[in-house]
């Protein structure tokens, strides 16, 4: 268990659930695979697969688990058959359907095409951190941490968190690492991999890689306006990483020796543990940095 993305989220009081309250809460909810005509289904897994618990206490670290199935039916291929249905229907009849029995007929295609769509599996891991106030889903997709995140506040009842930097001015953040050194978090260092983009209009991006941090270039471009919106650091002898201004941490590689180190033992926990023990070094860091004074 190597959380390769992760979006961070902080608590807003004290975690209050054991890992039996949220074992019986969850248990309502367990994966099932799509059937033929569903498009979508989510459900909760057991977190380690030499267990069927679908909630596990590690070291006080609460672990949790989902898998989503998709049906994957592209719009393009439902509208052609729409329009080859609509054709048939003015050749045959001399009309061309009105909005709402196009709509009808759009609804039986896709009945009609579901059940022979492939589909596809994915599955999402977080773990819970009651003593630091913050929960880690492991997910690139700012969409599917939300959705993670709302199936979990469904079954719970209630989940009051925030996305770590909501309140911080992220780019300004990630802009003074870069100018001012001293004020990056303790142990990081910046690698050459920046992407900036102009406060006035955030469409207008440049990305700079595998070019010298002081190249005239990136001076040049900050002098313009642009603030920096995402930049690949590491944390010395633990990990490299890609942050972004939401301090949504992506494209996470670990070292070697850490590695190796998981190798030892073939308890998946091991592997959790000292993947944790990293990412919660590297979390602390920067939950310092963002918090609302920072700005």
């Amino acid at each position: 268990m190597w959380f390769k993305n992760i979006q961070v989220y902080t608590f807003n009081e004290q975690f209050p659930h054991s890992a039996e309250f949220m074992e019986e809460k969850l248990s309502a909810n367990t994966f099932s695979p799509l059937s033929s005509l569903q498009e979508s289904t989510f459900g909760w897994i057991p977190c380690f697969k030499d267990s069927n618990l679908l909630v596990e206490s590690v070291s006080g670290k609460l672990f949790i688990s989902a898998q989503i199935q998709e049906k994957i039916l592209p719009a393009s291929v439902v509208n052609d058959y729409l329009n080859e249905k609509l054709d048939q229907i003015e050749q045959d009849e001399g009309r061309r359907p009105v909005k709402k029995e196009r709509e009808q007929i759009k609804e039986g295609i896709r009945a009609e095409l579901l059940p022979k769509a492939f589909h596809k599996t994915k599955q999402i891991s977080a773990w819970i951190d009651p003593r630091n106030g913050w929960m880690v889903v492991n997910s690139a997709s700012e969409k599917t941490a939300d959705e993670f995140t709302s199936a979990l506040r469904e079954a719970l009842g209630s989940l009051g968190i925030i996305p770590l930097g909501a309140s911080a001015a992220g780019a300004n953040i990630l802009t003074s690492w870069y100018l001012e050194p001293e004020t990056r978090p303790a142990n990081t260092e910046l690698e050459a991999d920046l992407e900036l983009t102009l406060l006035q209009d955030p469409t207008v991006k440049a990305r700079y890689k595998n070019l010298d941090l002081n190249a005239p270039e990136i001076k040049l471009s900050l002098e313009a306006g642009m603030r920096i919106c995402q930049m690949a650091m590491n944390l010395e002898d633990q990990c490299q990483f890609v942050i972004n201004e939401k301090f949504q941490v992506k494209r996470i590689k670990y070292q070697d020796t850490l590695i190796e180190q998981a190798h030892d033992s073939e308890d998946p926990r091991g592997d959790a543990l000292l993947m944790c023990d990293t990412l919660t070094q590297l979390i602390s860091l920067l939950a310092e940095q963002a918090k609302p004074e920072s700005i």
